[in-house]
């Protein structure tokens, strides 16, 4: 046999493998008629399973179906220094342009321009040369095709400029063009020569992200929206901020500091952003580097904050999709690229999977030292 020419070492392994095969072979179900699924309940299971966990296999809720995008009939949209780089200047021809995006024919009577809201503190509208640098532009209609223009006027007054800007219309239909162009600019400079220290005066959409544009129509449909970045630029750098004007679109998101606070002065440039929104939406969280200069501003500087930048020195994007959880958190790096920089402005908005951006979030301000 065999077995004879085996060493008895190698005899006494065999043995001991065929016993172990024998009793976890007892073990499988059937054997012994005997069921050896671990059961929630002690009482149903087999002495030999019992020490092992349960398992069970509880599948997580599907994700919300997109939404369809939302009907409309009167529409239209705002567009801030479009196409442009980040020394952009609202003062120059053409920077702001309004659109009538109607389809059933609605004229658009009203748009209203409110810069209480954007994302750089203290900017206003300066037509008369008394907040902002010594160069000043009242409204100037650079475009006007097929609409009747009836004025403008400004409300709110802020540190000599308006926080509020209305334009009027008559017969503003679908295919008119209006393109108009007015001064912007940071109070903390005012009486500086133009264009202020590092080109502080001239302020573009970038730093107007966030201003709430509200437009009237002539059938008494009212729409909100807030400015965002514009999409589509080649330059991360760009200043272009556009306003969708129409129903049905996103809320507001709801921005933190993950262990933290704002506004705040941070040790770190590593920080974690939580959004908080509604599952499954789309959105992009903005980071834009502020830095404020004061150099030759008489006094040093006019109605001064803390964490107040007068200009952007750059802008970084970041997209996700709120999670099952009703959260996203996005880890970013903030950015001191020069020393009066570091002044770092974080905001949000929710996307309608179309493409279309809804309101702003409420901005964060984090400064490193």
């Amino acid at each position: 046999m065999i077995f004879r020419k085996l060493p008895v070492v190698w005899i006494i392994i065999l043995a001991a493998f065929a016993v172990f095969v024998m009793t976890m072979m007892a073990a499988l179900p059937g054997a012994d008629n005997a069921s050896a699924e671990r059961s929630a309940d002690p009482a149903n299971t087999s002495p030999e399973l019992a020490h092992l966990p349960i398992v069970q296999n509880i599948p997580l809720p599907p994700p919300p179906p997109t939404p369809t995008s939302s009907p409309y009939s009167a529409a239209a949209t705002l567009y801030i220094t479009p196409n442009t780089d980040l020394l952009a200047s609202t003062f120059n021809t053409a920077s702001f342009v309004v659109n009538n995006d109607s389809l059933n024919g609605q004229r658009l009577a009203e748009l209203r321009i409110d810069l209480r809201t954007r994302l750089f503190p203290d900017m206003v509208f300066d037509p008369y040369g008394k907040a902002g640098d010594t160069v000043a532009k009242d409204v100037v209609v650079d475009v006007r095709e097929g609409l009747s223009f009836d004025g403008h006027f400004y409300e709110t007054p802020h540190d000599g400029g308006f926080d509020q800007l209305i334009l009027k219309f008559r017969n503003f239909d679908r295919g008119d063009r209006f393109a108009f162009s007015v001064d912007v600019d940071p109070t903390s400079i005012t009486g500086v020569a133009a264009p202020g220290p590092h080109l502080t005066g001239s302020v573009g959409g970038l730093e107007l992200v966030g201003a709430t544009i509200t437009a009237t129509f002539d059938d008494g449909t009212v729409l909100v929206n807030q400015t965002w970045r514009m999409d589509g630029s080649s330059d991360p750098n760009h200043s272009g901020a556009i306003a969708v004007l129409r129903p049905g679109l996103p809320e507001r998101p709801v921005l933190e500091v993950v262990g933290g606070s704002s506004p705040a002065m941070v040790g770190s440039p590593d920080q974690v952003i939580r959004i908080s929104g509604p599952v499954g939406r789309p959105v992009v969280l903005l980071v834009v580097e502020g830095g404020l200069f004061t150099a030759g501003v008489p006094g040093g500087g006019v109605d001064l904050d803390p964490f107040e930048p007068n200009t952007a020195l750059g802008a970084r994007e970041f997209t996700g999709v709120i999670g099952l959880a009703g959260i996203l958190d996005i880890p970013v790096n903030l950015r001191k690229s020069m020393p009066e920089g570091g002044i770092n402005y974080i905001t949000a908005a929710f996307d309608n999977h179309y493409g279309v951006k809804g309101m702003v979030a409420t901005p964060l301000a984090l400064q490193l030292p």
